[in-house]
């Protein structure tokens, strides 16, 4: 593959579960992930137990610390996406609404506690937000919308997974997933498997939205490239990425064989994989010289 990616959100591959995995489980699948060309990735955890979350947060910031100082074959974490806790109960998916908290500064340090530096987006149900937009905003945080019943924005800068776990368009109604659409100014998440969202919905994404507001994200499961049945939010999920109830949990892809499909099939150009699977993640990221030296080379 003649390209690279960034993937913003993915919860694991290979097997491997970025809640619950050790140290060499992930060293394992940054290196897999690097052979396909995916040159970074945003470790996104679902909701749990703080304890739970805060470990794997550790974790994650002693990997970066090491990539940092020593360049090799492996995706570079960027910083962790926290998609758990701050979402709607009554938009939660496949996650476990017992472990949800109200969006509020006070939550959050408690979460993360002296992690706070490996923290890069944080999903947010804007409706239930009393505090914790307006910090996260200050912080360089990115603040995303997602799992969310409401019909505003609020100060969120993007969408998580667009269209998925958020109310559909209306035409007599007000939605997220409008108002991101009609502005210039809001990225949005988009899972480009055409599962998530079906054809027709990504060619209208792509005729309203810019081009450089899209990020194409695999929002992977730990099923990705395994092909086989996994515990995932204490769910049972089959190889397609659904629960017992057909749920999607998730994509059973990585996000270069999402990618290489739209390719294959004549539905995107490479350069346009490239724009939204790489470039305007770097942007939207605010990523150092040194971390683009890092994807780049």
């Amino acid at each position: 593959m003649p390209y690279s990616l960034i993937d913003n959100h993915t919860h694991g591959a290979f097997g491997i579960n970025y809640n619950e995995a050790n140290y060499d489980e992930i060293k394992f699948v940054l290196a897999e992930l690097y052979k396909r060309n995916i040159k970074g990735i945003c470790p996104t955890l679902v909701g749990d137990e703080d304890d739970k979350i805060y470990n794997q947060l550790k974790i994650f910031k002693k990997i970066r610390s090491e990539q940092l100082k020593n360049i090799n074959s492996e995706a570079l974490v960027l910083g962790v996406h926290l998609e758990g806790t701050f979402l709607s109960p009554n938009k939660s998916g496949i996650q476990d609404k017992k472990v949800f908290k109200k969006p509020t500064v006070e939550n959050f340090k408690t979460l993360v506690s002296d992690c706070e530096d490996i923290i890069k987006i944080v999903t947010i149900a804007p409706e239930e937000d009393i505090d914790l937009i307006d910090y996260l905003n200050k912080k360089n945080i990115k603040t995303q919308a997602g799992h969310t019943t409401g019909d505003n924005l609020k100060k969120c800068v993007a969408t998580t997974h667009h269209f998925n776990a958020m109310n559909s368009i209306h035409h007599r109604d007000k939605s997220i997933a409008l108002e991101a659409l009609i502005r210039d100014d809001i990225y949005c998440e988009l899972i480009p498997d055409l599962i998530h969202t079906n054809l027709d919905i990504l060619k209208l994404i792509l005729k309203v939205k810019p081009k450089d507001k899209i990020m194409f994200i695999s929002d992977s499961l730990p099923s990705a490239n395994y092909d086989k049945d996994i515990i995932f939010c204490n769910k049972k999920i089959n190889c397609f990425g659904k629960d017992e109830n057909g749920t999607l949990a998730g994509s059973n892809k990585t996000l270069d064989v999402i990618c290489n499909n739209l390719i294959e099939n004549k539905i995107l150009a490479m350069e346009d994989i490239i724009q939204m699977g790489f470039k305007n993640q770097i942007k939207y990221l605010n990523l150092s010289k040194e971390e683009i030296d890092i994807l780049n080379s």
